[in-house]
């Protein structure tokens, strides 16, 4: 069995489209700390942090971040330097523990599935494969969407939980995965031919061959070229007769 070479771009640069577009989606959901999933506001704050005076806390899958208040500004921000807070395990039901499943499985299968497409920049892939790798980042677009059952935990009915930098995150990853999927499902890049010795095989342009008129179309026309050639063969021969008529009467004419 031959070993596989690496050439440059074996399925052209299109191929280079889905490896691009699911890596910015696996960039995206890895881009968030843990903690910055959702603004929160409700009575939960109380029972996290034993104050009123929040008006609102940033929470992830596994922990979340209180906000500093800037007397001189009068508002409260978030200090990034400021490190987050572990949930408690009692906060987490059902649909949390899911949702933080779906969101795992999404990273693993979106990363893995975008590396595995960069290889097509080298390497020849078969249809199978690249139709398989093509299902394995839809799936990881898919688990993305699952994770934002997230919103339907018993965490956030009783409190206000808006969409905050890592639930917009995942909302681009999800289309980006989905984008990529799409255009893998919807193409499949020809690879190059290649020779022994490994140079590109150059194909031939094909020779356009003139379509015959259809016998019996009324619109079906006789070339003009070949009509202007019997025109002009019929005037050679009317020619050619008339001066040989008139060659025998003056022969006539001189026996007389």
């Amino acid at each position: 069995m031959p070993k596989p070479k690496c050439r440059l771009l074996p399925h052209g640069a299109y191929a280079l489209l889905p490896s691009v577009f699911s890596t910015m989606a696996w960039m995206a959901s890895v881009s968030q700390d843990g903690c910055d999933y959702s603004r929160v506001a409700g009575p939960a704050i109380q029972d996290l942090t034993n104050t009123i005076t929040l008006p609102w806390i940033e929470v992830g899958f596994i922990a979340y971040r209180v906000p500093t208040y800037s007397a001189e500004d009068e508002v409260w921000f978030i200090d990034y330097n400021v490190g987050c807070v572990a949930l408690e395990d009692s906060m987490v039901d059902g649909y949390w523990k899911a949702a933080k499943g779906f969101a795992f499985m999404a990273l693993v299968l979106g990363g893995s599935g975008a590396l595995f497409t960069w290889f097509s920049s080298c390497f020849i892939f078969s249809p199978a494969t690249w139709r398989w790798a093509a299902y394995q980042i839809l799936t990881a677009s898919i688990c993305q969407c699952l994770a934002f059952m997230w919103f339907a935990t018993s965490f956030c009915k009783s409190n206000s939980c808006d969409m905050f930098y890592g639930s917009k995150a995942d909302i681009l990853s999800a289309v980006l995965w989905l984008a990529s999927a799409v255009m893998m499902i919807a193409r499949y890049p020809s690879p190059r031919k290649y020779n022994d010795d490994g140079s590109e095989i150059e194909t031939a342009e094909e020779e356009v061959v003139p379509e015959l008129p259809v016998d019996g179309d009324a619109t079906a026309r006789i070339s003009t070229t070949t009509d202007d050639s019997t025109a002009s063969t019929n005037g050679d021969s009317s020619t050619s007769s008339q001066k040989d008529a008139v060659q025998m009467k003056e022969a006539n004419a001189d026996l007389v």
